[in-house]
Protein backbone atom coordinates (compact mmCIF):
# COMPACT_ATOMS: atom_id res chain seq x y z
CA UNK A 1 0.00 0.00 0.00
CA UNK A 2 0.87 3.97 -0.46
CA UNK A 3 2.69 5.65 2.02
CA UNK A 4 -0.51 8.16 4.04
CA UNK A 5 0.62 11.41 2.15
CA UNK A 6 1.66 9.58 -1.73
CA UNK A 7 -1.11 9.29 -4.16
CA UNK A 8 -3.47 6.06 -4.37
CA UNK A 9 -2.06 4.00 -6.74
CA UNK A 10 -3.74 1.28 -8.65
CA UNK A 11 -2.77 -2.46 -9.94
CA UNK A 12 -5.26 -1.59 -13.40
CA UNK A 13 -5.23 -3.22 -16.21
CA UNK A 14 -6.17 -1.36 -19.63
CA UNK A 15 -9.28 -3.82 -19.37
CA UNK A 16 -10.07 -2.22 -16.34
CA UNK A 17 -9.82 1.44 -16.84
CA UNK A 18 -12.08 0.50 -20.29
CA UNK A 19 -14.79 -0.97 -17.75
CA UNK A 20 -14.72 1.48 -15.50
CA UNK A 21 -15.61 4.02 -18.04
CA UNK A 22 -18.17 1.85 -19.26
CA UNK A 23 -19.54 2.47 -15.91
CA UNK A 24 -19.24 5.57 -15.31
CA UNK A 25 -21.90 5.82 -18.42
CA UNK A 26 -24.06 3.03 -17.24
CA UNK A 27 -24.40 4.74 -13.61
CA UNK A 28 -24.13 8.23 -15.11
CA UNK A 29 -21.64 9.55 -12.44
CA UNK A 30 -18.63 11.12 -13.61
CA UNK A 31 -16.90 9.85 -10.71
CA UNK A 32 -18.12 6.20 -11.21
CA UNK A 33 -19.51 5.56 -7.61
CA UNK A 34 -22.79 4.69 -7.10
CA UNK A 35 -24.33 6.40 -4.28
CA UNK A 36 -25.03 10.09 -4.65
CA UNK A 37 -23.20 11.77 -1.80
CA UNK A 38 -24.32 14.86 0.95
CA UNK A 39 -24.06 17.90 0.50
CA UNK A 40 -21.86 20.03 3.04
CA UNK A 41 -24.65 21.38 4.51
CA UNK A 42 -25.67 17.49 5.62
CA UNK A 43 -26.07 16.02 8.97
CA UNK A 44 -25.67 12.57 10.11
CA UNK A 45 -29.20 10.81 8.86
CA UNK A 46 -29.73 12.47 6.11
CA UNK A 47 -28.25 11.49 2.32
CA UNK A 48 -25.26 9.08 2.45
CA UNK A 49 -22.11 10.09 1.41
CA UNK A 50 -20.16 7.60 -0.42
CA UNK A 51 -17.14 8.96 -1.90
CA UNK A 52 -18.18 11.79 -3.75
CA UNK A 53 -19.88 14.69 -2.21
CA UNK A 54 -21.49 17.73 -3.55
CA UNK A 55 -19.30 21.07 -4.23
CA UNK A 56 -20.08 24.53 -2.97
CA UNK A 57 -20.18 27.34 -5.84
CA UNK A 58 -20.28 24.64 -8.62
CA UNK A 59 -16.60 23.16 -7.98
CA UNK A 60 -17.11 19.45 -8.26
CA UNK A 61 -14.61 16.84 -5.85
CA UNK A 62 -14.06 14.63 -8.51
CA UNK A 63 -11.94 17.39 -10.43
CA UNK A 64 -14.38 17.54 -13.33
CA UNK A 65 -15.19 21.42 -15.15
CA UNK A 66 -16.52 23.60 -13.01
CA UNK A 67 -18.87 24.98 -15.38
CA UNK A 68 -20.07 25.01 -18.93
CA UNK A 69 -17.65 24.17 -22.02
CA UNK A 70 -15.12 26.68 -22.12
CA UNK A 71 -15.34 28.38 -18.48
CA UNK A 72 -11.79 27.76 -16.49
CA UNK A 73 -11.98 25.13 -13.55
CA UNK A 74 -10.64 27.12 -10.16
CA UNK A 75 -7.47 26.36 -9.25
CA UNK A 76 -6.62 24.09 -5.83
CA UNK A 77 -5.27 27.40 -4.31
CA UNK A 78 -8.79 28.98 -5.46
CA UNK A 79 -11.09 26.47 -4.00
CA UNK A 80 -9.07 26.26 -1.02
CA UNK A 81 -10.00 29.90 -0.83
CA UNK A 82 -13.64 29.52 -1.61
CA UNK A 83 -13.55 26.78 1.48
CA UNK A 84 -11.53 28.85 3.86
CA UNK A 85 -14.38 31.42 3.33
CA UNK A 86 -17.37 29.36 3.89
CA UNK A 87 -16.32 27.36 6.51
CA UNK A 88 -14.67 30.69 8.46
CA UNK A 89 -18.52 31.57 9.95
CA UNK A 90 -18.60 28.13 11.20
CA UNK A 91 -15.09 27.91 12.35
CA UNK A 92 -15.75 30.88 15.03
CA UNK A 93 -19.09 29.36 16.14
CA UNK A 94 -16.67 26.06 17.08
CA UNK A 95 -14.65 28.19 18.94
CA UNK A 96 -17.31 29.06 21.03
CA UNK A 97 -19.55 25.63 20.60
CA UNK A 98 -16.45 22.98 19.99
CA UNK A 99 -19.01 19.91 20.53
CA UNK A 100 -21.54 21.13 17.58
CA UNK A 101 -21.28 18.31 15.80
CA UNK A 102 -23.64 19.51 12.92
CA UNK A 103 -21.16 22.45 12.39
CA UNK A 104 -17.75 20.16 12.53
CA UNK A 105 -20.25 18.01 9.57
CA UNK A 106 -20.55 21.00 7.68
CA UNK A 107 -16.84 22.28 8.00
CA UNK A 108 -15.74 18.73 6.69
CA UNK A 109 -17.89 19.32 3.93
CA UNK A 110 -16.79 22.63 2.74
CA UNK A 111 -13.42 21.21 2.72
CA UNK A 112 -14.15 17.58 1.02
CA UNK A 113 -15.52 19.49 -2.30
CA UNK A 114 -12.88 22.03 -1.89
CA UNK A 115 -10.65 18.81 -2.35
CA UNK A 116 -8.69 19.66 0.54
CA UNK A 117 -8.86 16.13 1.96
CA UNK A 118 -6.71 16.67 5.09
CA UNK A 119 -8.17 19.26 6.33
CA UNK A 120 -11.97 17.69 5.40
CA UNK A 121 -10.34 14.52 7.05
CA UNK A 122 -9.26 16.56 10.55
CA UNK A 123 -12.61 17.40 10.88
CA UNK A 124 -14.42 14.24 9.74
CA UNK A 125 -12.05 13.03 12.86
CA UNK A 126 -13.45 14.97 15.09
CA UNK A 127 -16.50 14.40 14.61
CA UNK A 128 -16.46 10.83 14.92
CA UNK A 129 -14.59 11.43 18.26
CA UNK A 130 -17.89 13.47 19.11
CA UNK A 131 -20.30 10.21 17.76
CA UNK A 132 -19.21 8.07 15.88
CA UNK A 133 -21.51 6.56 13.35
CA UNK A 134 -21.35 4.11 10.24
CA UNK A 135 -22.52 7.00 8.32
CA UNK A 136 -19.68 9.56 9.56
CA UNK A 137 -16.77 7.02 9.59
CA UNK A 138 -17.56 6.54 5.39
CA UNK A 139 -17.44 9.98 5.27
CA UNK A 140 -14.08 9.98 7.00
CA UNK A 141 -13.35 6.97 4.76
CA UNK A 142 -13.59 9.49 1.26
CA UNK A 143 -11.73 12.41 2.86
CA UNK A 144 -8.85 8.99 3.52
CA UNK A 145 -9.62 7.85 -0.36
CA UNK A 146 -8.78 10.55 -2.34
CA UNK A 147 -6.59 12.19 0.19
CA UNK A 148 -4.23 9.15 -0.44
CA UNK A 149 -4.35 7.12 2.42
CA UNK A 150 -5.93 4.06 1.34
CA UNK A 151 -5.35 1.87 4.17
CA UNK A 152 -6.77 4.64 6.41
CA UNK A 153 -10.00 4.41 4.19
CA UNK A 154 -9.81 0.67 4.90
CA UNK A 155 -9.88 0.56 8.67
CA UNK A 156 -12.58 3.44 8.85
CA UNK A 157 -14.89 1.61 6.89
CA UNK A 158 -13.87 -1.62 8.78
CA UNK A 159 -14.75 0.82 11.59
CA UNK A 160 -18.32 1.37 9.91
CA UNK A 161 -18.95 -2.55 9.40
CA UNK A 162 -18.41 -3.40 13.07
CA UNK A 163 -21.10 -0.79 14.21
CA UNK A 164 -23.62 -2.03 11.53
CA UNK A 165 -22.67 -5.17 9.16
CA UNK A 166 -25.14 -4.41 6.63
CA UNK A 167 -24.74 -0.44 6.11
CA UNK A 168 -24.96 -0.26 2.39
CA UNK A 169 -22.49 2.71 1.91
CA UNK A 170 -19.21 1.47 3.65
CA UNK A 171 -20.03 -2.01 1.66
CA UNK A 172 -19.96 -0.14 -1.22
CA UNK A 173 -17.36 2.07 -0.76
CA UNK A 174 -15.16 -0.73 0.69
CA UNK A 175 -15.69 -2.72 -2.67
CA UNK A 176 -14.52 0.49 -4.76
CA UNK A 177 -11.68 0.48 -2.27
CA UNK A 178 -10.11 -2.91 -2.79
CA UNK A 179 -11.28 -2.78 -6.56
CA UNK A 180 -9.15 0.01 -7.33
CA UNK A 181 -6.68 0.48 -4.64
CA UNK A 182 -5.82 -2.82 -3.69
CA UNK A 183 -6.61 -4.29 -7.11
CA UNK A 184 -8.24 -7.06 -5.73
CA UNK A 185 -11.69 -7.75 -8.21
CA UNK A 186 -12.62 -10.85 -5.88
CA UNK A 187 -12.78 -8.74 -2.44
CA UNK A 188 -14.69 -6.01 -4.07
CA UNK A 189 -17.35 -8.50 -5.71
CA UNK A 190 -17.93 -10.29 -1.92
CA UNK A 191 -18.62 -6.66 -0.87
CA UNK A 192 -20.94 -5.79 -2.91
CA UNK A 193 -22.98 -9.03 -3.13
CA UNK A 194 -22.83 -8.76 0.73
CA UNK A 195 -24.78 -5.62 0.27
CA UNK A 196 -27.05 -7.40 -2.06
CA UNK A 197 -27.56 -10.00 0.02
CA UNK A 198 -28.35 -7.43 3.28
CA UNK A 199 -30.10 -5.16 1.52
CA UNK A 200 -32.51 -6.95 -0.27
CA UNK A 201 -34.83 -3.55 -1.29
CA UNK A 202 -32.01 -1.26 -1.64
CA UNK A 203 -32.91 0.97 -4.56
CA UNK A 204 -29.79 1.01 -6.61
CA UNK A 205 -29.71 -3.10 -6.53
CA UNK A 206 -29.59 -2.87 -10.35
CA UNK A 207 -26.79 -1.08 -10.51
CA UNK A 208 -24.51 -2.83 -7.69
CA UNK A 209 -25.39 -6.07 -9.86
CA UNK A 210 -24.60 -3.82 -13.01
CA UNK A 211 -20.78 -3.60 -10.85
CA UNK A 212 -20.45 -6.90 -10.16
CA UNK A 213 -20.94 -8.54 -13.86
CA UNK A 214 -18.45 -6.40 -15.23
CA UNK A 215 -15.87 -6.82 -12.70
CA UNK A 216 -16.79 -10.41 -12.95
CA UNK A 217 -16.05 -10.28 -16.97
CA UNK A 218 -12.48 -8.59 -16.31
CA UNK A 219 -12.02 -11.31 -13.76
CA UNK A 220 -12.59 -13.70 -15.60
CA UNK A 221 -10.84 -12.89 -19.05
CA UNK A 222 -7.92 -15.11 -19.76
CA UNK A 223 -4.46 -13.98 -18.93
CA UNK A 224 -3.13 -13.41 -22.61
CA UNK A 225 -6.65 -11.25 -23.58
CA UNK A 226 -5.75 -9.30 -20.53
CA UNK A 227 -1.79 -9.08 -21.15
CA UNK A 228 -2.96 -8.18 -24.76
CA UNK A 229 -4.90 -5.07 -24.00
CA UNK A 230 -2.27 -3.24 -21.84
Amino acid sequence: MSDDNQPVTTKWTAVQVYSLSVLCLILGMGAGYLFRGSSASSTPGSTPAVLTQNAPNGATPNGGPAGPAGMTQPSPEQLKQMADKKAAPLLEQLNKQPNDNDTVLKVAGFYFAARQFDESAKYYERSVSLKSTPEVLTRLSNAYFYGGAPDKAISSLNRALQMDPKYANALYNLGVVKWQAEGDPKGAIECWEKLLKTNPNHPNRDQVKKMIALVKQHKEMPAESKQKSM
